[in-house]
């Protein structure tokens, strides 16, 4: 369980890093699946709850696309049933009691690891859909996370120091062009 600071740039080689002996892997909250398309495992299931998202992906050719929503997940997988899991960018748009039952359910799922990446603390985000897809309502965040909220559940975290800045749409509408940039989490738990 140690926290190290490391530079933004390694956001996917870490994340690949970590899925390098995964088969498979479920991307909760996959959107139209721009991180999901860089994943290394052969076969990949992207789910999300906004069907457009899936619907208008580029990214659709290579992985499998079903429109279900996160906080029923049991529903539709089996217990140990994909090697890795993953919630990149998605656990903040959940209320926090909602984020640790969906984070619960993943780690039912995976046989191997369970994924998280999220903003450092409470990252405001507007009802704005920068796809143009009408899922507004989705892109409201309603949780904001700390290094010990994964630590007491065995989570390992890095700190990717300043990951979040005027470079990312969202952070700029709301903070501003001379806001300071805010860090963001990589959480990661064998199963």
């Amino acid at each position: 369980m140690t926290v190290n600071v490391v530079n933004h740039k390694e956001f996917l080689v870490t994340i690949n890093e970590l899925l390098a002996d995964s088969r498979t892997v479920l991307d909760i909250g996959c959107g139209v699946g721009e991180t999901l398309k860089e994943f290394p495992c052969p076969i990949k299931i992207g789910v999300d709850a906004h069907r457009p998202y899936l619907e208008h992906t580029k990214y659709g050719e290579g992985y499998i696309r079903l429109h279900f929503r996160a906080e029923r997940l049991n529903k539709l997988f089996l217990p140990k049933s994909i090697d890795s899991v993953t919630l990149i960018d998605v656990i903040e748009h959940f209320e926090k009691a909602v984020a640790w039952d969906v984070l619960r359910q993943a780690e039912e799922i995976a046989t191997k690891t369970v994924i998280v990446f999220t903003p450092k603390g409470f990252f405001e985000q507007l009802e704005v859909d920068h796809y143009d897809l009408g899922g507004e309502t989705f892109q409201r965040h309603r949780s904001g996370w700390e290094v010990e909220d994964f630590q007491k559940r065995g989570y390992n975290v890095v700190v990717f120091s300043k990951f979040h800045d005027q470079q990312n749409l969202a952070f700029l509408e709301v903070y501003g062009e001379h806001a300071e940039p805010i860090d963001a989490l990589l959480a990661w738990k064998a199963c």
